[in-house]
């Protein structure tokens, strides 16, 4: 499946996250590498830009929690991000064969209203890859 056509496979659950979120500013669903499947509220411009560093997030804290050695040996699946009002959230969703990255951004939401929208969503996606 192209990534055009997988942008529209996920496109009724991606809408899904204006009700869940309604602070909602951005989103990003991408390939852990960075090509964006499905995006909201961002111009032409940030796009591609968004959805590189959106996959990079979850690697990231993957590293960082790995340098800590915590002794985990599951990968991160929730990312949060907070500047002042502004909280970004990076979550993996599941796939057959691997997964995506979920990027939502809202200004001023609470950051249990997001977690929960945006797994809901994922939830959702999750969901169409099983019964494709």
């Amino acid at each position: 499946m192209t990534s055009e056509a997988l942008g529209h496979f996920v496109l009724p659950a991606m809408k899904q996250l204006y009700q869940r979120i309604p602070q909602l500013t951005a989103a990003v669903l991408c390939t852990p590498d960075g090509f964006n499947i499905c995006s909201f509220g961002l111009d032409e411009k940030q796009v591609d830009k968004l959805a590189a560093l959106s996959g990079s997030l979850l690697s990231v804290g993957n590293a960082t929690m790995a340098e800590l050695r915590l002794g985990l040996d599951e990968p991160m699946d929730l990312l949060t991000l907070k500047a002042g009002a502004f909280q970004i959230l990076g979550l993996k969703v599941n796939k057959p064969n691997g997964h995506l990255v979920l990027m939502v951004a809202a200004k001023g939401a609470m950051l249990g209203l997001m977690i929960v929208g945006a797994q809901y969503v994922a939830d959702e996606i999750t969901k169409l890859f099983r019964n494709a």
